[in-house]
């Protein structure tokens, strides 16, 4: 009897489920017998079918990740304005100058002051370091002003790691203000905030009396260290002498120390403004 009419005989009584299991051995009966007919054996036929099946499943799903959307991938970049280029690049011309003064020292050189010899001559002539111990000093007062210390303020993260890196360089780090030694308490917890002297070890430089000057409190520290440079918003903050020239042509020599022992930077602390401080900065400066 052929298999299609097998087939009838055994679906004709009732439509039921039962006639599709029916079917089922009787087809893979025909199978098995043209298998013994190929030269192939059960077995083999069987692994024939798996690897197709595995083929065709992988060929799904690779067609599935092809069609699949490619998901967005949004990355968070912040602005880099000119100005925070233009600052980054005085920090950082602070940092390298200093390392290499430091590096002279090792090397049982006594690195260059950034002390004028005789600032009435308005010569670039530096004085010499009357100690090994580098030093490098930072003016915290805005240019004609003293800092704020009763607003939260912030500071620049290059800075900061710069500063850093000093300290582990034996370098030491100074902050001059007009602030009185009464403020001093106010300008340490300044620092600290900021990120500037996280740990209190820097030394400060403030005015003891009336009538004193910063002048005099650089004389004091060219004593005991060698101040291999002092950084600063403004000229003045490198010597007094700026205060009184008439003609700032006859101070022109002097120009030779910037960016060699003087460095005008922005000032260290500045009142917060989120705004102008860059994601990209927050990110790189938090600790």
């Amino acid at each position: 009897m052929r298999t299609p009419h097998l087939i009838a005989l055994l679906c004709a009584p009732i439509m039921l489920q039962g006639c599709v299991a029916a079917v089922i051995p009787v087809v893979a009966g025909a199978a098995v017998a043209r298998t013994a007919t190929d030269g192939r054996t059960p077995g083999d036929q069987e692994r024939a079918v798996q690897r197709q099946q595995v083929a065709t499943a992988a060929q799904a799903e690779l067609s599935r990740i092809a069609a699949a959307p490619v998901p967005e991938v949004i990355v968070q970049t912040s602005p880099v304005t000119p100005d925070a280029l233009i600052e980054a690049d005085a920090y950082s011309e602070l940092i390298r100058y200093s390392q290499e003064q430091a590096q002279l020292g090792l090397q049982s050189e006594l690195p260059q002051s950034a002390v004028l010899a005789d600032p009435s001559s308005l010569r670039e002539t530096r004085a010499p370091c009357r100690a090994n111990l580098p030093t490098v000093l930072i003016d915290l007062d805005p240019a004609g002003d003293l800092f704020a210390l009763d607003s939260e303020g912030r500071a620049s993260r290059v800075l900061a790691q710069g500063l850093d890196q000093l300290r582990g360089a034996n370098v030491g780090i100074v902050w001059i203000s007009g602030h009185s030694a009464g403020m001093a308490g106010d300008i340490r917890l300044a620092l600290k905030q900021t990120g500037l002297d996280p740990e209190s070890r820097d030394e400060l430089l403030l005015m003891r009396y009336p009538g004193d000057r910063k002048q005099t409190r650089r004389a004091d520290l060219a004593k005991s260290s060698c101040i291999i440079a002092i950084a600063g918003d403004t000229r003045e903050d490198f010597d007094e002498l700026f205060e009184y020239l008439v003609n700032p042509e006859a101070a022109l020599a002097l120009e030779l120390l910037i960016g060699q022992g003087w460095f005008l930077i922005p000032p260290a602390i500045v009142a917060n403004d989120p705004i102008s401080e860059t994601p990209s900065e927050q990110r790189q400066i938090t600790r």
